[in-house]
């Protein structure tokens, strides 16, 4: 088993999730192949499992290391919310990395906040499980059954802070700045992809789903039928 060869109990429990499916693409060819020098098989498996974030082991015969994916973000309208949605989920991953944060939470949660963001206008009027303590010190602070206690916030609160112990992911982006020196240039340009994030979150600012959605309403095109025709989606 996994486990028998030493590997750590949640990564044995990931994988062997993984096996619950059958591969949705395989290619003849590559049916017939040493599992000892090629990870094909595996990867038939492990990249037709649509996560929003995968682990992803090293390629075989590949200077490569371990890696993790984001692969929530959907193309933005605009370059701008583009490079700032990209720029923040890289900034944010080196956060996780250099103050050695702690975003674990249980799968049930997680679940749930995947059924609140399919409502209309969650990124404003939703809430969403996550973690009350980041910082491994910070929780072994506190009492043993507050170590993993997880809260109801809005994603303006997990952007920004919530109350005097929950910093917010955008403020620990820029203390992570400050840590490393980065140039004022740089920074400032930063300060401009939070401040979209912030006030998106905080309704000040439409998201791009409900700019679609009143564009699709006011077309003239549109009978308020559900149906997008060719000529709203060819306008839009």
């Amino acid at each position: 088993t996994l486990i028998g060869a030493g590997i750590d109990p949640r990564l044995a429990r990931h994988v062997s999730h993984l096996f619950v499916r059958d591969p949705l693409v395989i290619f003849s060819e590559r049916i017939h192949i040493p599992d000892t020098t090629e990870s094909d098989h595996f990867e038939n498996l492990q990249s037709t499992n649509w996560q929003t974030v995968r682990w992803k082991p090293p390629p075989a015969n590949s200077h490569i290391g371990w890696r993790v994916e984001f692969r929530s973000m959907e193309a933005q309208l605009t370059d701008f919310d583009n490079a700032a949605l990209t720029v923040l989920t890289v900034l944010i991953s080196r956060v996780l990395l250099a103050f050695k944060l702690n975003l674990y939470m249980p799968l049930s949660k997680v679940d749930e906040n995947m059924q609140e963001a399919h409502k209309r206008n969650a990124a404003v009027e939703g809430r969403f499980w996550f973690r009350k303590h980041m910082a491994e010190d910070e929780a072994a602070c506190g009492r043993d059954e507050d170590r993993d206690e997880c809260e109801l916030m809005s994603t303006y609160e997990i952007l920004t802070g919530k109350g005097d112990y929950f910093p917010g992911l955008l403020p620990l982006c820029f203390a992570y700045l400050d840590h490393v020196g980065c140039d004022t240039t740089t920074r400032d340009t930063i300060r401009q992809y939070a401040i979209v994030l912030e006030k998106r979150a905080k309704g000040e600012l439409m998201t791009t789903a409900t700019w679609i959605r009143n564009f699709v309403q006011k077309h003239p095109e549109y009978k308020q039928d559900s149906v997008v025709s060719q000529g709203v989606a060819f306008d839009l």
